[in-house]
């Protein structure tokens, strides 16, 4: 009778394991489901941000980090609709298109942080020190920048993905030391870094906006409004990620299945604050093509605007 009890207990806890693991599953299937409509927005959005970008280029120095931003997030969005496919479909694909996409999502996740803190670092010194603005800024400041961030965003891709590859690793103690020590430079590099400097400089912006007797200007609103939704749906992620290998317990599939509808959510809802913004600011008469123009105006808190700041780079 005991050994009966004992079998109908153990057969009763595996139904409920199944039955939790099933009800597990099917949420992170309706999480990624949730995913699409907003990852196909977001495609949408950050295209049309793209063309007008490219149709409007010469018209302010900040146009080609946002450009690059919207790119970044194309690339982010790709690996939601694989994962999608993956996980929804349960479709089988190569594990050399699964390692590039993960890089690829990877560098995408990255640039468009390092970007946005460019962004951040520059407004600062031109509101603080026009003179550094006038005299010291080099011609062309953002190529080189972007494309240095972009370096520096695929070194990290490549250092995280190799170090955390299984087709690399033979032991788990060799694969828990080599992954916590990538884990290791991206807290530095993300986390002690570029994390504090986009904030400070935030703050310091909203300080300046908030002392003046002007309206606070487009392109610092722009920036405000985009440094929240990162704190909202990137930093919250990027924190995990960083942790994950020092605490076991955390659910890793359920993490990548938070991190692709946090994704969709910052790709659908970063080119709508620029079109938000530039349509706020934007008059009856003047046509739809001038949103982002719109958006990104710097002119309220500085002087008359420059030859300078007419530089597309």
């Amino acid at each position: 009778m005991a050994t009966v009890k004992m079998a109908e207990a153990n057969a009763s806890s595996s139904s409920i394991a199944t039955t939790a693991l099933g009800k597990a599953s099917l949420s992170k299937e309706m999480i990624m489901l949730l995913c699409i409509p907003i990852a196909v927005m977001g495609l949408i959005g950050n295209g049309i941000v793209i063309c007008l970008f490219c149709y409007r280029h010469k018209n302010s120095r900040f146009f080609l980090y946002f450009q690059n931003i919207a790119f970044a997030n194309i690339i982010v969005l790709i690996d939601v609709f694989v994962v999608f496919q993956r996980t929804y479909f349960h479709t089988v694909i190569k594990p050399f298109v699964v390692h590039l996409v993960e890089m690829l999502q990877t560098l995408g996740y990255n640039t468009r942080f390092y970007i946005l803190t460019a962004v951040c670092v520059e407004r600062c010194l031109i509101i603080f020190s026009r003179a550094w603005n006038k005299r010291y800024r080099p011609q062309h400041m953002a190529i080189m920048v972007c494309g240095t961030l972009w370096s520096l965003s695929c070194l990290t891709s490549v250092v995280d993905n190799l170090a955390c590859s299984t087709d690399f690793i033979t032991t788990y103690e060799q694969f828990a030391i080599d992954c916590k020590t990538a884990s290791l430079i991206s807290i530095i590099v993300d986390l002690a870094i570029f994390l504090p400097v986009t904030i400070l400089s935030t703050f310091a912006i909203l300080i300046r906006t908030q002392t003046q007797q002007v309206p606070s200007a487009s392109l610092d609103v722009t920036i405000e409004a985009i440094v929240i939704l990162y704190l909202l749906t990137d930093t919250p992620v990027r924190i995990t990620h960083n942790i994950i290998y020092w605490f076991q317990e955390i659910d890793v599939f359920l993490l990548i299945t938070i991190t692709q509808l946090l994704d969709s959510i910052n790709c659908a809802v970063n080119p709508l604050i620029l079109v938000i913004v530039g349509y706020w600011k934007k008059t009856p008469e003047e046509p739809f093509s001038l949103l982002l123009e719109k958006a990104l105006e710097a002119e309220e808190n500085m002087a008359p605007r420059t030859e300078a700041d007419e530089e597309p780079a």
